[in-house]
């Protein structure tokens, strides 16, 4: 049996996630814009006159439902509102086995061998959708296989709510950037000199020759869209639908001629890129800093170890955004978050607390207690007749040969042969 085409990734994402193996969007069922992030309570939404305002059975039955201590919560109930800012990149899971027919090798990476992930995290690295790479389709679009990784994780994102996305050349295109403006999802990236479609920038040598800092931008007015070529140590090329040049601002580098810290000129789309693009690297610091290392050949334990921890870093940075708006002070740590879930986990159900006086203690099954025969009914010399049995056993006397010769009246094989009388010494002795 090919044990390689035994499990396919549909039926690992089955087994971890249920029936569906994607995350699933919230719609939104108020007309009320209240998922943007320029979105603010105006007065008139608090207070409202006594006969507009109408309490709905539902949500008190819900209410009354959550208060309940067997309440188990529903997915509108822990849903997670989207942040304003959000990136795209890939996760590699560290799998060095040969048994997996989606292993990948990325050069570069800490864990070259393994499971490749695309995510879209916020800028907090708070997790909020994944796809696990299954191969090439062979297929060629527009968008390409990293454009159309993004439009796939960014359709739960609720559209028309002025959403950010950020990513690096691998996924960054023209197309890309057309596709998500149709949805007024804006986007900024990076990108690779061969994907300009056409736009003539300055040349990186002329760049040079005016020094660190120095910037050359196009803009396409019809379609909202910048490409801006920045130079530092090297030229930098990015793309963005909603941020160019200004404002500029200063940015500290080392200056290797003159040994000392210079200011440089920064547009406004590098300090962006670098300021909301961190947010995979944030999440894979997090899950590798407390992780349960595990071995196994089984490749798809790595998938589900992985969501695990995934789900328990979400967790906790859910808990400290929270503790943060409700201004608790001393929050847990990451560590001892973990130590408290595991501990929760353990004593469900669980009894606990001192036991009662009284109580008295479970009694334990009564073992097998072998009985022999008695002396005075082994040498009583009455009785003791030999008769065959099926099954042989090892002798009473000499215990090593297997007989099946058996004393009738005291229930034990005996050795009754031409060399050995066993039977004789036996009920003598």
């Amino acid at each position: 049996m090919n044990r390689k085409a035994q499990y396919t990734v549909q039926d690992v994402l089955a087994i971890i996630t249920g029936d569906d193996s994607e995350f699933e969007g919230c719609e939104d069922e108020s007309n009320e814009d209240t998922e943007s992030p320029d979105y603010t309570h105006s007065s008139e939404n608090q207070h409202r006159d006594g006969d507009e305002m109408e309490i709905d059975a539902c949500e008190d039955d819900s209410e009354e439902d959550r208060e309940d201590p067997d309440y188990i919560p529903t997915n509108d109930d822990m849903e997670i509102t989207p942040e304003e800012y959000n990136s795209v990149d890939e996760q590699m899971v560290s799998f060095r086995g040969t048994g997996s027919p989606i292993r990948q090798y990325v050069k570069g990476k800490p864990h070259p061998w393994g499971l490749k992930i695309w995510a879209r995290c916020s800028s907090s690295g708070l997790l909020c959708d994944f796809d696990v790479y299954q191969g090439g389709t062979g297929k060629k679009t527009t968008l390409g296989m990293g454009g159309d990784v993004v439009v796939k994780l960014c359709e739960t994102l609720p559209a028309s709510k002025n959403y950010k996305v950020f990513a690096d050349n691998l996924f960054s295109s023209v197309p890309l950037v057309h596709k998500l403006l149709e949805q007024q999802i804006y986007f900024v990236g990076t990108l690779r000199n061969n994907r300009l479609a056409g736009c003539q920038l300055e040349d990186e040598k002329d760049l040079a020759k005016r020094g660190r800092g120095s910037v050359d931008c196009r803009v396409e007015k019809d379609d909202s869209m910048a490409i801006v070529k920045w130079y530092d140590n090297k030229s930098v090329t990015l793309i963005s639908s909603y941020c160019a040049i200004e404002p500029e601002d200063q940015a500290r580098r080392w200056s290797k001629s003159d040994k000392v810290y210079v200011q440089v000129n920064r547009p406004h789309i590098v300090k962006e890129y670098n300021t909301f693009m961190g947010g995979i690297d944030l999440l894979d610091a997090c899950v590798a800093r407390y992780k349960y290392h595990m071995r196994s050949r089984r490749w798809y334990l790595y998938l589900f170890w992985q969501t695990i921890m995934l789900g328990l870093v979400n967790a906790w940075m859910v808990y400290r955004r929270d503790c943060g708006l409700l201004g608790v002070q001393n929050p847990l740590k990451q560590r001892k978050f973990q130590a408290e879930v595991a501990t929760s986990l353990i004593f469900v159900n669980a009894k606990r607390g001192r036991p009662l006086l009284d109580a008295s203690p479970p009694l334990a099954p009564p073992k097998r207690i072998r009985v022999g025969v008695p002396n005075d009914v082994r040498t009583d010399q009455f009785a003791h007749w030999p008769v065959r049995c099926e099954k042989r056993g090892r002798c009473k006397a000499c215990t090593v040969n297997a007989i099946n010769i058996l004393c009738e009246k005291c229930g034990v094989r005996l050795c009754f042969t031409a060399d050995r009388n066993c039977f004789k010494l036996y009920h003598l002795a």
